[in-house]
């Protein structure tokens, strides 16, 4: 049963470059307990609480790891997380900023009672689909809606220098 369980799975951990929630899994009939003895015997990685990962999945793109901390939200319910702020920032070609943290935005309603890995920052918005896009299959903010983002951040100098990039690749700015 393990095997077949797990080849359920394939089809969304490979949308996602190998990484699959708890949830997810359990949505094709896979079991939490499945997925811990699966990953006793090496076949996931468990990269967080309700994270995992294909063992011998290649990483197809330099920003795979970025599926961790979209369905790291994905405990209990399927969360929309959206990658945003700084890290749409990056996604989109308009800054060097620092990558230490993963931006994400998820809804309002949302409140997690666990805390966050220190490599995510959470920010509360309820996105319309108009301000989601996607880059590598990856869940962002438009440009946008991240430069209105930073803009509310008070970030100013890391505004100018993004529009600054826009501009000088000559790309649509609101």
């Amino acid at each position: 049963m393990e095997s077949h369980g797990l080849n359920l799975i394939y089809e969304t951990a490979e949308a996602q470059d190998g990484y699959f929630s708890t949830v997810q899994a359990e949505m094709v009939g896979i079991s939490r307990h499945t997925l811990a003895k699966a990953a006793s015997r090496g076949k996931l990685l468990r990269i967080s609480r309700a994270v995992y990962r294909l063992a011998k999945y290649p990483e197809m793109s330099s920003n795979s790891h970025l599926w961790a901390a979209v369905l790291w939200p994905q405990v209990r319910t399927r969360i929309s997380a959206i990658l945003s702020h700084h890290t749409a920032l990056l996604l989109h070609n308009l800054s060097d900023v620092n990558a230490e943290q993963v931006h994400l935005t998820i809804p309002r309603t949302l409140r997690i009672v666990r805390n966050a890995p220190d490599s995510l920052v959470l920010h509360h918005a309820n996105l319309l689909k108009h301000e989601v896009t996607y880059v590598d299959g990856l869940p962002i903010t438009t440009m946008e809606r991240t430069l209105r983002d930073i803009a509310a951040l008070g970030e100013t100098l890391l505004l100018h220098d993004a529009l600054r990039d826009a501009r000088s690749r000559n790309l649509p700015i609101p």
